[in-house]
């Protein structure tokens, strides 16, 4: 612990421009300054500064104190009582662990900081919580030895050190991959692509150089005027990329990077006037069907129609999928943009087979993993191999050859999936029902179903349901005669 003269000594000119009171350095440490007290009577504790008759500590001595007393474990450690690691399986790789850290910013009380990194191959749950706290006292030290900027006024004793960040905040280019690390990296492969292409197009160009908070409506505004009138896109896909800067500027905050009180900007939209579409009818989907003359044919208009799977959706089936004695397939993966997803296009989840879709199942002989398979080489190898799988844009031009040749209108495959939910509204299947069977993870995405029923068939009912005498359950109401009430006391 050392003796007491190494630990009293008099203040330099660097100490002077950073020194704190005993009850600063308590809080800075995250300690009582009773504590402080009575290290400072047992000769333990960071090095003292004595300044006459009154304690003080300079805040290099400090951060110098914490980075060794972690090199020996100290336990009575301040971060160690506020530090929280958990650690939970990776769930792009489940042999992994997936380490989240939490703790105070060691300068900004009011900041919190998080992090989320992916443990060494090998590590199980207990070595990569301790592997994560490691690299949490690692980033704490960082972040203690951070400059920190002090107004150049005299301060009262107690007041606090200002600091301003206004030249230290990072702008979108400098922030961006982080987001993608810390945030774009947990979504699925199409979003992934999503962001990337959002960024190289749009937003490097225009918004790159910002700084976070000088990101505010007017520089949306400006990113949104470019996209429509210079590059005439349309305004759901301009919505689609200020919300993805939206997105990020969130993530900023959630991370410290940005205040909380910085304002996330949001711009008014004009209300779009959704175009009706045309969905096929039962003979239509019948005549797609029937079109299927092979059993590899028949087998995908089948998954289309009674499964109402997306193509990605069909392209990503494995014979694994499939339990034939439940009479069920489970969608787990996609193909997007030629890349296998280990999740579904929607939410995953079970599908039952009907009839004949479980027969086409029964009768298709497999040749591999999947399905349907590609052009390349088969593999054994529980993960595919490049070649294995067929493309959703290979299976999505089956499907259009097939509406041309049926004589439909060749709306492309996820219309069959939109007709099929559409026509089972129109039956009058309930709304739970056909989200489940829809896999949608909002009610809202559901509901959009019915929206494309016959207006004037909605109505209809509403006022059938109304012309019913007993449409308020109120056994008395007859027609012709006024409904009565009766008042319960």
């Amino acid at each position: 612990m050392g003796d007491e003269t190494t630990r009293e000594r008099s203040p330099d000119k660097g100490d002077v421009e950073a020194v704190l009171t005993a009850q600063e350095a308590a809080k800075f440490l995250k300690l009582s300054h009773r504590t402080l007290e009575k290290w400072r009577s047992e000769g333990a504790g960071p090095p003292v500064l004595r300044m006459g008759r009154r304690i003080a500590y300079a805040r290099r001595d400090l951060v110098r104190w914490l980075a060794e007393e972690e090199a020996r474990g100290r336990k009575e450690s301040s971060v160690r009582d506020e530090l929280e690691v958990t650690s939970r399986p990776y769930f792009k790789d489940r042999t992994r662990q997936h380490v989240d850290i939490n703790f105070t910013h060691p300068l900004d009380p009011a900041q919190p900081v998080r992090r989320r990194i992916v443990a060494p191959v090998g590590m199980d749950a207990v070595a990569a919580t301790e592997w994560g706290r490691a690299e949490a006292f690692k980033l704490y030290r960082e972040l203690c030895q951070r400059p920190v900027k002090v107004d150049n006024v005299e301060r009262k004793e107690g007041e606090d050190f200002k600091q301003s960040n206004a030249n230290t905040v990072k702008t979108l280019a400098e922030f961006w991959p982080e987001f993608l690390a810390g945030h774009v990296a947990e979504l699925k492969q199409s979003s992934r692509d999503g962001y990337d292409s959002a960024w190289a197009h749009h937003l490097r160009a225009l918004l790159g150089p910002l700084r976070l908070d000088a990101i505010d409506e007017q520089a949306l505004s400006k990113l949104r005027k470019h996209m429509r009138q210079e590059l005439k896109l349309s305004l759901s896909y301009t919505r689609q990329m200020c919300e993805k800067v939206c997105t990020a500027l969130r993530y900023a905050q959630s991370e410290g990077v940005l205040k909380k009180s910085h304002a996330i900007p949001e711009l008014t939209w004009a209300k779009q006037r959704r175009p009706k579409v045309e969905v096929y009818s039962r003979e239509q989907l019948e005549r797609f069907i029937a079109e299927g003359t092979s059993d590899e044919a028949r087998l995908l208009h089948l998954l289309l129609t009674d499964g109402a799977l997306r193509i990605g959706e069909c392209a990503g089936l494995m014979w694994k999928d499939i339990n034939f004695e439940a009479r069920t397939m489970e969608i787990t993966r996609c193909v997007s943009r030629g890349s296998l997803q280990d999740t579904a296009k929607g939410e995953d989840g079970t599908v039952p087979l009907s009839p004949r879709l479980l027969e086409a199942l029964r009768t298709f002989r497999p040749r591999g993993n999947f399905i349907f398979m590609g052009d390349g080489v088969y593999s054994a190898h529980s993960f595919p191999t490049k070649g294995e799988f067929v493309t959703e844009n290979t299976l999505g031009q089956r499907a259009r050859r097939a509406q041309e040749l049926a004589g439909l209108p060749v709306y492309g495959p996820h219309r069959i999936r939109h007709s099929v939910l559409t026509l089972l509204a129109a039956q009058g299947v309930s709304p739970y029902a056909l989200q489940a069977f829809a896999r949608h993870s909002r009610m809202a995405t559901t509901m959009k179903y019915y929206i494309h029923l016959n207006q004037a068939e909605l109505a209809a009912q509403a006022v059938s349901v109304l012309s019913n005498p007993d449409a308020f359950g109120n056994a008395k109401a007859t027609r012709g005669n006024n409904p009565e009430f009766t008042l319960l006391t």
